[in-house]
């Protein structure tokens, strides 16, 4: 089923039809939060999320028992809208999608709430049915999401309603919306007690294990699943607050964090059991302080963990993944597919995934794109036949080339230090497909292209684990070559032919045509004392090309 976004929808400002750039305000009218996002498309690039911007108005208070929003609530929301749409309107966006849910769609007074919207903000909101919410998450997922053919289960646990769907990236083959949200169960049975009785935990699993029976009943006949992906504020700050199973197994403190973020995040069963046992015993004012949640969140987070734990539990599940991008992107994306804008029609590989969000944060900060896909073929070229000496592999080949892309993206904001820029770029962009311990490789990596080696007052380079402070420690001289013998960034070293022998290197560059490179041999010998102290014992020179024995050539 296709949801066409009504006229009245597209609020006040009319698209630009073949605009190089559409920027495109969503907000999500939900039973616990009112969010926005502003999302930026550009041609070639990865949708890029501009601004995020959360208010807890808890639309769905009291709905359960009265059916009915609260004044108070309603003129929170209006507020709240009102702001989200200045915010927008400052963002110069070419559309406001306006959409709502499980409290919305429930509540006996939606209408006062909507006509309240359109007379004093001017917007009109979309009331989304549960199973179309579905679809348009599973729009979002799959556009960031590599199901590698397998046939996946989205859970995206809300304040007023969980939806489940099945899909293998492309089309879903099962939509469904069940009336249990984490605010919903909280009012009706936690609510009483801080923290909850044993009798209340028991009769609010026993509620959710009902309510969920015709849901697992339906997944099952339709083939099951082989992975599982999570979405949503719930689900999502679960994953934050889990507790790190070094702690548990040996009571030792746990390693430090690498300060970076990632897109995706994991979250087992036996992972949660423990997490909800812990919020389980702790008063309301102890999770407020817990790291991952939020504190907006903390009276709701112990029914969304037994609501995660149940599905988990009922359906089987063992594992689940993370996502960031739910709702608000799927109303972006079905609004530009419609506009005419090809984001992707099929589903990407891992692969496809993780280039594709490398070369959008490269675009986006205006990379010379001759200059850093040859350093990173070049790069690939040392890599390989140096193999028995760094004795990494394809993983970290592929962390080698990422870096290599974005290594110069720091002069987008200025030429002095612009490695360091570069790190500071990579930390904060969003890189759908990558873990946190990648992105920090990653920029580790573009930051030591030039400069100093690692240093113990380097904080970003302490932070990674000893095994990944040896991985990006062994390709800094790698890419700093290919780096060099592209000096002036015009392809003039076609390729590197590498020969070893014991404790000894011998690198040729080869030149297109015969061209001059002696600029690039030299800057290449600035580089070779670093083999030396990464590689301690190794002699390493470079030979011209004519000096070369005729054995190394292929």
């Amino acid at each position: 089923m296709e949801l066409t976004l009504p006229a009245a929808t597209r609020q006040s400002i009319s698209p630009r039809p073949g605009s190089a750039l559409h920027r495109v305000a969503a907000i999500d009218v939900g039973s616990n939060s009112i969010h926005l996002i502003i999302a930026e498309a550009r041609p070639g690039e990865r949708l890029r999320i501009i601004e995020r911007e959360k208010d807890t108005v808890r639309l769905a208070a009291g709905l359960t028992e009265t059916h009915h929003l609260t004044d108070e609530k309603i003129k929170a929301a209006v507020a709240t809208l009102r702001r989200f749409t200045d915010l927008a309107h400052a963002h110069d966006v070419t559309a406001v999608l306006v959409v709502a849910t499980s409290a919305i769609r429930e509540a006996w007074n939606r209408d006062v709430f909507l006509q309240r919207v359109e007379q004093e903000i001017g917007l009109k909101v979309e009331i989304l049915p549960g199973v179309e919410e579905a679809r348009l998450i599973a729009l979002a997922v799959a556009e960031v999401t590599d199901f590698q053919g397998e046939r996946g289960l989205i859970i995206d646990v809300g304040g007023g309603s969980t939806e489940f769907i099945l899909t293998d990236g492309q089309t879903p083959t099962y939509l469904a919306s069940v009336k249990l949200g984490a605010v919903r169960l909280q009012e009706q049975f936690l609510s009483r007690q801080d923290p909850p009785s044993r009798a209340e935990i028991e009769a609010l699993t026993t509620y959710i294990q009902s309510g969920l029976a015709r849901t697992v009943r339906e997944i099952q006949e339709a083939g099951g699943f082989q992975r599982v992906v999570g979405t949503s504020g719930t689900i999502l700050a679960l994953a934050a607050a889990k507790p790190d199973t070094h702690s548990l197994e040996t009571k030792a403190p746990a390693p430090k964090k690498v300060a970076f973020t990632s897109f995706a995040s994991e979250l087992t069963y036996a992972e949660l059991q423990a997490l909800n046992r812990r919020l389980q015993r702790m008063p309301h004012k102890a999770r407020r302080k817990l790291p991952g949640v939020d504190s907006r969140r903390a009276d709701i987070i112990v029914a969304g963990g037994i609501l995660l734990e149940t599905i988990f539990r009922e359906l089987g599940i063992q594992h689940l993944t993370t996502c960031e991008w739910s709702l608000r992107e799927g109303v972006v994306i079905n609004y530009l597919r419609e506009q005419g804008w090809s984001l992707s029609h099929t589903p990407l590989s891992a692969g496809d995934i993780r280039e594709h969000s490398i070369l959008s944060v490269a675009r986006r900060y205006a990379y010379e794109a001759g200059h850093a896909h040859h350093t990173a073929k070049l790069a690939e070229q040392i890599f390989d036949q140096t193999l028995p000496l760094h004795g990494l592999g394809m993983r970290e080949r592929e962390w080698l080339r990422y870096a290599a892309l974005l290594h110069d993206i720091g002069y987008h904001i200025a030429h002095t230090s612009h490695h360091k820029h570069a790190m500071y770029l990579i930390r904060h962009a969003e890189l759908p497909g990558f873990h946190p311990h990648e992105i920090a490789i990653i920029a580790n990596l573009a930051r030591y292209h030039r400069g100093s080696l690692p240093k113990r007052k380097h904080e970003d380079f302490t932070r990674l684990l000893p095994v990944h402070q040896e991985t990006v420690t062994r390709l800094i001289p790698i890419l700093r070559l290919a780096d060099a013998l592209d000096r002036r960034h015009g392809g003039k070293v076609k390729e590197v032919i590498v020969e070893m022998q014991d404790q000894s290197l011998q690198i040729v560059p080869i030149s297109v045509d015969n061209t001059d490179i002696s600029l690039e041999v030299w800057c290449a010998q600035q580089v070779l004392p670093i083999w030396a102290t990464v590689f301690p014992g190794l002699k390493v020179e470079i030979c011209p090309e004519q000096a070369a024995p005729a054995a190394m050539y292929r």
